[in-house]
């Protein structure tokens, strides 16, 4: 398995641009851990939480609802 990351640029707000390089074993585990943050963070964010009752429930499951989605920018270079 190969995945190795190479900073091109470091941005002045401490963010960086960087390549990803990766086999097809690379990659499997890539989307595997992915998952597991994404559901992960899911079940954290959706927890009931001993102190809420119904109502701040509701009320919570509706704010969570109304929020977009947050459109991210694509990392890969678009070719012609």
């Amino acid at each position: 398995m190969e995945i190795s990351v190479k900073i091109i640029k470091e941005n002045k707000d401490g963010s960086a641009n960087a390549e990803v390089n990766f086999d097809k074993e690379g990659l499997e585990v890539l989307v595997q851990w992915g998952i597991i943050a994404m559901l992960t963070k899911a079940v954290d964010e959706y927890k009931v939480r001993p102190d809420e009752d119904d109502e701040t429930l509701i009320k919570r499951a509706r704010a969570i609802a109304k929020e977009k989605p947050t459109k991210k920018k694509s990392l890969a270079k678009k070719t012609k």
